[in-house]
């Protein structure tokens, strides 16, 4: 946890010198790998350029986690779906095998159908594209 707190802070502290800039972001890489390391995650799952865990079960608790919140929360065309999209696209350009045939959106949208029945209340949010879906032209 401590190493996280120095790695945050080194991230916000400025530099004046652009050269410089470039070292910084090589030296946070560097450090984001060491804790990945400490952590546990096998050298071959993390990626070199960034230091950025690109494990399996890396990839899991990032897709239970958008999972989640959508269960919970429903989706909206201008905020979830096109979030969820981008940080699946994310995992899709560095671990394409993951993500093959793996659709986050759907189950999610399936959890939060299934949520909101469990309740027995109707969903709360004007947005959810599962309970109030855009009518189509």
């Amino acid at each position: 946890m401590r190493a996280n707190l120095l790695l945050m802070h080194y991230a916000r502290s400025p530099l004046d010198c652009p050269a410089r800039e470039a070292d910084r972001l090589t030296s946070m890489a560097d450090a984001r790998a060491a804790i990945c390391l400490a952590a546990g995650v096998a050298i071959e799952d993390i990626d070199p350029a960034s230091g950025y865990n690109h494990s399996r079960a890396a990839y899991d608790r990032a897709r239970a986690s958008w999972i989640n919140l959508i269960r919970q929360h429903g989706a909206s065309e201008f905020h979830e779906v096109r979030d969820i999209a981008w940080a699946r696209e994310l995992w899709a350009a560095k671990r394409p095998d993951f993500v093959q045939g793996d659709d986050w959106l759907t189950e999610a949208l399936d959890a939060h159908e299934e949520f909101i029945a469990s309740l027995g209340l109707p969903c709360r949010r004007s947005t959810c594209i599962v309970h109030f879906p855009l009518p189509t032209i």
